[in-house]
């Protein structure tokens, strides 16, 4: 179940943006439009009911800020941050103070045992880029950011040394 605080700004980014407003649970407005809406829930479906026309939805996925639904058969992906943690991230993305350029390096000697991406991937943090064996284990190296593999410096059965560069994502 998804609960909202019970007085607080909510910002839900995603193809647009709007600030929403609660309170006592329900989401009273949106600061981008100050048209009120209520939301519903009964054994995990989502009634919305908005402009006089209801909307029937469910939650799809739920990962910490990150939130898929499906509304009337389409499917909305969109995050969910308080607005004091909007603001922040909007501006460290203005002052390029957030990563554009992420390399991935070797946290330890050992042997490539499988490279499990191409260049030119498309990964989101959190994938799986290659296995390095060290110590007799297979370590999983997975992505720190989400964005394109420029380039893989590394092959399969390659030996690397600990802070080796293996790849490069942008």
């Amino acid at each position: 179940m998804i609960s909202l605080k019970k007085n607080k700004n909510f910002v839900v980014s995603g193809d647009n943006t709007y600030i929403l407003k609660s309170q006592n649970y329900q989401v009273v407005s949106s600061r981008s439009r100050k048209e009120k809406f209520n939301v519903t829930e009964k054994d995990k479906e989502y009634t919305i009911n908005y402009r006089g026309k209801q909307f029937s939805g469910e939650v799809l996925d739920l990962k910490q800020n990150k939130c898929s639904v499906s509304v009337n058969g389409n499917t909305y992906t969109f995050a969910i941050d308080s607005e004091a943690s909007f603001q922040r991230k909007e501006k460290l993305s203005k002052n390029n103070l957030l990563k554009t350029n992420c390399k991935v390096i070797a946290p330890m000697p050992g042997k490539i045992s499988e490279i499990l991406i191409s260049e030119g991937t498309n990964v989101e943090k959190g994938t799986p880029l290659l296995l390095l064996e060290a110590m007799k284990m297979q370590n999983q190296i997975l992505c720190s950011q989400s964005g394109i593999v420029k380039k893989i410096f590394t092959k399969d059965g390659d030996n690397v040394m600990a802070n080796q560069l293996l790849i490069e994502i942008g």
